[in-house]
């Protein structure tokens, strides 16, 4: 029994290590002022602000993927912590300002942010 024992303990502490890449680092922490926008409207036509909100909104409400765009003109893709749609998180909010909160994460130049929270800001 104690073999079995160790010999588990032994064979999860390896699964651990194959799943953990060399140098990993948690992704940077951050916080940002900007509008959420609707990828698809923002990429081929520029679309975003309160003029935009109905569509954006109703983009955002099937799925169509969920952008952030910050005051300093950066564009981001919206991510879940987990592989989940943010849709439900950004319901409502396309053409508001909001502040964001999450990883920022870049892979071949694309830049996102896995959302941890998004809160409108009062005007």
């Amino acid at each position: 029994m104690k073999i079995k024992t160790i010999a588990l303990v032994g064979l999860w502490t390896l699964a651990s290590l194959v799943n953990t890449p060399i140098g990993a680092q948690d992704p940077k922490q951050t916080s940002l002022k900007g509008e959420v926008v609707d990828m698809h409207c923002y990429m081929t036509r520029g679309d975003k602000g309160p003029d935009h909100a109905g569509c954006g909104n109703a983009c955002l409400s099937r799925a169509v993927t969920a952008g952030f765009l910050s005051d300093d003109g950066k564009l981001y893709v919206l991510l879940g912590e987990k592989p989940f749609a943010v849709k439900d998180a950004v319901a409502g909010l396309a053409g508001e300002t909001v502040i964001v909160k999450g990883a920022l994460v870049e892979r071949d130049g694309v830049k996102a942010i896995q959302l941890k929270s998004v809160e409108k800001v009062a005007r």
